[in-house]
This record gives structure tokens, C-alpha cells and sequence, in this order.
């Protein structure tokens, strides 16, 4: 029996507004030019509000290489700021390829070396976000970012430590059969809580959607690692497929995988 893989998948597009000074703001007028019984507490408070808004957060990533993670790489800030020298300029990734880096907020330009290889890219940190802005390297992936307070310990999830395909990936009837034809494989950090024989399918496609649907012929779960047979016919020439991962994928420990999502690229394919 084929099971599809598909689930809606909300995108958000956030705009970034900048702001500029205007003399002429009433808020900005007053302040400058206070009138003697007036009370400029609440412009002073707003002001601090949106200076509040730029300064140093704590971010956390992940570094791949062809979907697999970069363990033991320093990671070093570039052009850091004469005002931010306080900062530690660099640090190295874990075992399962993620990093933990006091940053600037705004474009950041960051690099590192992969056994002699200088990669180069740079994110665009706000308060609440991270996003991957550009990297030089194309076959080196920088994903599932997080933001937090400075001083602040992220908690500890489950991670994907590899999987095929990944994100970036350009599959075509040359290196179809080296990449997917017998499935799509995730390896993951710790032991997975696995599911019952019988709900296995409907634990897969709850935590593994693919956009648009291809159809699942089966699932194989070990302790870490997925494996999803599907049904090569259903896979369509000339897409762009995503793929999101869902943190139902729990460890035996109770970690839980946070919500991941990454796409690829299908080129042409010989007719199966």
C-alpha cells in the first residue's frame, strides 16, 4: 500500500522596515526642543526602547557539508566592530556540528576552514532571528539557527547529523541512483524513541513531509537512523522538493528534534 508524504507547509516572509530620524516627528521635535511643564519621560523611554533594539545576541547553528556535520571547525567573526572587541571572536563546533557564538546583531560576516578549505558567509542576526544571507562554498551548508540573550545556555535537542538528500542538493539522472533512488536516509544524534511496528507509517508522515507528495513504500527505523523507501516513479523532473522535519522524531531520553526544514533541487531524469 503507497502512503503519501505531504502535509501544508506555512512560509513566512518577514520584512524588515527600516526607520530613519525626521526632525520634524513630533516626538523627535519636543525632545529637542522641550517646553518647560512638559514631562519628555515617555519620549526618552521609546527612544531607549529602539536603541535597545540593536547591540549583542547569543546565536547557535549548525555546520554541514554535503548534509553531513562538521564536527571540531572554528568558526571566526570578520570585521568585528572596534566597539565589540570584547567579544570572543571565534569558536568550534561540537561533535554534532553545532556552534554557540556571541554576535553583532545585523549582517555578519563570518569563516571558517574545512581541512584547508576557507569558506566564507554571512548571516543577517537580529534579536530574534538568524538567517543565512550568503555562502561561497555551495556543497557547505550553515542551517537550524537559534537566537538567545547573551549568558543564556541553549536547551539540548536532538540533532540531525546527516542526512540524503540535504539541503542544496542538485539530483539528475547522473547521480540519481548514487543519491536517492534507494531512499532517503536521516541519522540523527542519540537513539530514537521508535514507533510501534504498526504506526510507523503514520509516525513518518507526520514527521517527514515532502513537498510535493511522492508516495512511501516503507519505513526502516534502528535506534538512530530513518530510512524511507519510496516510490521512485513519483518523483517529478524539474522540482524543487522540501522537506520538513517535525520534532515528533523524539530520543529515548526525551531530546526532541527541532522543527528543520531544507530543500533540493530534481533536474532531469531518465524514465524509471
Amino acid at each position: 500500500m503507497k502512503h503519501m508524504l505531504t502535509k501544508p507547509i506555512l512560509i513566512c516572509f518577514v520584512f524588515l522596515i527600516s526607520m530613519t530620524n525626521c526632525y520634524f516627528n513630533p516626538f523627535v521635535f519636543d525632545l529637542l526642543n522641550p517646553e518647560k511643564t512638559k514631562d519628555n519621560s515617555s519620549v526618552l523611554g521609546m527612544i531607549a526602547g529602539l536603541t535597545n533594539q540593536t547591540g549583542t545576541v547569543r546565536i547557535s547553528g549548525q555546520l554541514k557539508r554535503e548534509g553531513a556535520a562538521l564536527s571540531n571547525v572554528q568558526i571566526s567573526l570578520q570585521n568585528v566592530s572596534p566597539s565589540l572587541k570584547s567579544l570572543t571572536n571565534s569558536t568550534t563546533t561540537n561533535i554534532y556540528g553545532r556552534f554557540l557564538l556571541d554576535s553583532p546583531t545585523g549582517i555578519v560576516s563570518l569563516q571558517f576552514s574545512d581541512n584547508g578549505t576557507i569558506v566564507n558567509f554571512q548571516l543577517n542576526v537580529s534579536k530574534t532571528s538568524v538567517t543565512l544571507v550568503s555562502i561561497d562554498k555551495t556543497n557547505y551548508q550553515v542551517q537550524s539557527f537559534e537566537v538567545y540573550e547573551l549568558g543564556v545556555e541553549p536547551p539540548v535537542y536532538l540533532e540531525l547529523i546527516t542526512s540524503m538528500p540535504y539541503d542544496g542538493l542538485y539530483i539528475d539522472e547522473f547521480n540519481f541512483n548514487n543519491t536517492i533512488a534507494g531512499g532517503s536516509m536521516f541519522m540523527f544524534s542519540e537513539n530514537l524513541e521508535v514507533p510501534a511496528e504498526g504506526a510507523k507509517f503514520g509516525w513518518a508522515a507526520d514527521n517527514f513531509i515532502v513537498s510535493p507528495a511522492v508516495y512511501l513504500l516503507n519505513v526502516n527505523v534502528t535506534p538512530y537512523y530513518v530510512q524511507l523507501i519510496l516510490d521512485n516513479s513519483t518523483i517529478q523532473p524539474l522540482t524543487t522538493y522540501t522537506v520538513t522535519l517535525n520534532p515528533g522524531i523524539k530520543s529515548e531520553t526525551g531530546k526532541f528534534l527541532k522543527p528543520t526544514t531544507f530543500q533540493f533541487k530534481v533536474g532531469t531524469l531518465k524514465a524509471l
